[in-house]
């Protein structure tokens, strides 16, 4: 189900939005330090406050930094705020995990869980959005049939416009080889609205949490290109991605259990990078 955010609606929120307890507040600043656009200060007695004509983006900055939990805010139920994890992984953990993770595109014939799928999204949706708009709509075909029917579609557009995988792409699904979707057990897609401006950059952020959190969970993902290609140009793919009205696919993901594992790390082209 598509729902609208605040922010889609139009309803950003203005003024006295910060709930705080006196009595709980360190008067330390650091909900005023944090907040990215300036919209608290420090009072006369030393206390934070909204400013006057500022508006806020909810992005949570203040609920978040206050050790003593003296702030709330409307916007933001309490029951939905989630701790900071204890405990981090290492830095060798996780320059392990992106380091090793590869463009898997080779799958078991196996389906990944409804509830595995849930909990990728919900890391996913957690990923930065420009000025926190979370404007983002996801699409998920979970069933392997759908995700071969796509990949088929995918490929008759290619032959018959010479875009994408081209007429050698269906040549090779006419002998049994899907170069568009792998076989993959299911597809993710991220949408924006096409009238927003920084839709291509949010997706691929949000895309590429939900990637590593699959790595994590030992699923293999690959970029799923000929299909965000084909989404953006031909109709039918549109409607059976059923996107809604008014949005763009920005990108997507083929996912599913590798049929392999790999064992090594390939080299990569030396660091192109300036110092100034």
């Amino acid at each position: 189900m598509l729902r609208a955010s605040a922010f889609q609606k139009g309803q950003i929120p203005k003024m006295n939005h910060i709930v705080l307890d006196k009595n709980l507040c360190k008067k330390d600043g650091m909900c005023v330090a944090v907040c990215g656009f300036q919209t608290l200060r420090m009072n006369a007695e030393g206390f934070p406050e909204e400013i006057p004509g500022k508006d806020c983006i909810q992005c949570g900055h203040c609920v978040a930094i206050c050790a003593a939990e003296a702030l709330s805010h409307t916007g933001l139920p309490q029951e939905a705020l989630v701790p900071v994890a204890k405990e981090l992984p290492s830095p060798a953990l996780i320059d392990g995990l992106l380091v090793s993770r590869r463009s898997v595109r080779e799958f078991k014939d196996r389906p990944v869980s409804r509830e595995t799928l849930e909990a990728l999204l919900d890391v996913a949706r957690r990923a930065p959005t420009a000025k926190n708009s979370q404007m983002l709509h996801w699409i998920v075909v979970d069933n392997a049939a759908k995700v071969r029917g796509l990949a088929e579609e995918v490929l008759k557009w290619g032959r018959d416009t010479g875009l994408g995988a081209g007429a050698a792409g269906f040549e090779m699904w006419e002998k049994g080889y899907d170069c568009v979707l792998r076989g993959a057990s299911a597809v993710v897609v991220a949408c924006a609205p096409a009238d927003y401006g920084w839709g291509i950059e949010d997706c691929a952020i949000a895309l590429t949490f939900f990637e590593l959190a699959a790595e994590s969970r030992g699923l293999g993902v690959c970029w799923a290109g000929y299909l965000t290609r084909a989404a953006s140009a031909h109709a039918p793919i549109r409607q059976a991605l059923a996107v809604p009205k008014g949005y763009v696919v920005c990108g997507g993901l083929m996912l599913g259990e590798p049929k392999y594992k790999y064992r090594r790390v390939p080299p990569r082209k030396p660091l192109s990078v300036n110092w100034v």
